[in-house]
């Protein structure tokens, strides 16, 4: 069978009507990532005792009519700042190489109760601190979608997508604090789901930002992000409801999320509101200036929150390991040196009654749409040696995502066609907190009608 070709949930299917066996697929995806993989950019490490273990107890509850979810027996790989119990977490950084937590995070504990078998640890953006995906000390996994340039993956979730899109996890599990599970999943040509800040527990997972961290999975589709989003939420997975497109209200607010939009991109996702249009969506051009003004703020380098909180969890350690901090991630952290107190209530303020003006105005819709990224993944090669052209392709990158971030929303990112590379390109559905089990309804409807 072609493990690597299914679906989490086809893949659970199969193992509930005992025509496959879970100990069979997880050799089957330990076997082609070790294969796949040598030099580990992909897989920081593959945890094959556990992973094995995990399998056989699945098969045995599978063989006694005992599963305890659709994705009970279903290998997933998790970013390598969940903590696993007995084997090292280091977030993607160097210092923190030999970091042996002694639990699972919570996240990871709920889905191994729940029957998830995990692979291993996918490589990351060290401390998850950029939306590009480039960690040259632990290794960066190309572009899944190219396989004639070593493009970025996109990050910090970088392995996780990489790991999905090549078939090498059912799925993956990683965290999004301005955008890193969408960028890579967009990137990728797969679905990424960001949570609304506090839904899913953060404790075992090496924080950025506590401020705006957030689990989330990355699935092939929308019916897998939902059900590992029930299984991260310590849920039974259950069945999408149909929702009908020509209820749905959408708002396409132009403004800085539509603005500089790379070659192809713009296209591709005018062609996908046309078929919105068609299958009934209403969609409402109206403009939003919340969004710019967030934007603005959150990119004040007088006034950033989530570098006021990278630089409080982790300042110390970069100044005492400076030459073993990816240079513009060292720099991007050491900026919250300069911040004061006054000007980060400040912001936070602002940021507050932003939100307050976005939400009373977006009430009436059910989604913001917008380009989950703004342009295609740039070579590896260009911007390895950061400087300003890495500076400027990771804010784009981080640009229209990080909003999302910032005003406590969950969003969804959809593939939606392709730029002039043939590279995917995602279109997100921004809606409000606490509404996920809604947003993958017309998540879902959306899917139907893109492909």
């Amino acid at each position: 069978m072609d493990f690597g070709g299914m679906n989490a949930l086809e893949l659970g299917g199969l193992f509930e009507r005992g025509e496959a066996d879970p100990r069979e697929a997880t050799e089957d995806f330990l076997a082609r990532a070790a294969a796949a993989d040598p030099g580990h950019r992909i897989y920081v490490s593959l945890l094959g005792p556990r992973a094995r273990a995990e399998a056989a107890a699945a098969a045995d509850r599978a063989k006694r009519g005992l599963r305890r979810h659709a994705l009970d027996g279903v290998p997933l790989s998790w970013k390598d700042l969940f903590d696993t119990g007995g084997a090292a977490t280091a977030a993607g950084s160097l210092p923190l190489k030999n970091r042996v937590p002694v639990h699972d995070a919570e996240v990871l504990a709920r889905a191994t109760r729940a029957g998830a078998v995990c692979l291993g640890k996918t490589t990351m953006t060290e401390i998850a601190f950029s939306g590009l995906g480039i960690n040259p000390k632990f290794g960066t996994p190309a572009n899944a979608c190219d396989e004639k340039i070593e493009r970025v993956p996109g990050g910090s979730s970088a392995g996780a997508a990489v790991s999905v899109a090549r078939g090498l996890a059912a799925g993956a599990i990683g965290t999004d604090t301005g955008g890193s599970v969408r960028i890579p999943a967009a990137w990728n040509g797969l679905v990424g789901l960001k949570t609304t800040s506090g839904r899913l527990p953060l404790a075992g997972t090496v924080p950025l930002s506590p401020t705006f961290d957030t689990v989330g999975p990355l699935a092939k589709d929308v019916s897998d992000a939902a059900a590992m989003f029930a299984l991260l939420d310590g849920k039974q997975a259950r069945r999408i409801d149909d929702f009908d497109l020509a209820r749905a209200v959408f708002w396409l607010p132009g403004g800085i999320g539509w603005s500089e939009l790379g070659e192809g991109v713009a296209a591709a996702l005018e062609a996908a509101i046309r078929r919105l249009v068609k299958a009934g969506a209403r969609i409402i051009e109206h403009p939003l200036p919340e969004l710019d003004e967030v934007h603005a703020l959150a990119w004040d380098p007088k006034a950033s929150r989530l570098v006021a909180d990278a630089y409080a969890q982790w300042g110390g350690m970069l100044r005492a390991n400076k030459a073993d901090i990816y240079p513009p991630v060292h720099d991007r952290v050491m900026a919250g040196e300069a911040l004061t107190a006054g000007d980060i209530v400040r912001a936070d303020l602002k940021r507050a009654e932003i939100r307050a003006r976005y939400l009373a105005a977006t009430a009436g819709a059910d989604a913001v749409l917008m380009p989950a990224v703004a342009i295609s993944p740039p070579p590896i090669a260009d911007l390895i040696d950061g400087g300003d052209a890495y500076g400027k392709a990771n804010r784009m990158a981080l640009r229209n995502t990080t909003i999302g971030n910032q005003l406590g929303l969950c969003a969804i990112t959809l593939p939606a066609g392709y730029d002039g590379q043939g590279l995917p390109v995602g279109l997100m559905l921004q809606a409000a907190p606490y509404t996920e089990e809604k947003l993958m309804r017309i998540a879902h409807a959306v899917e139907k009608v893109l492909h």
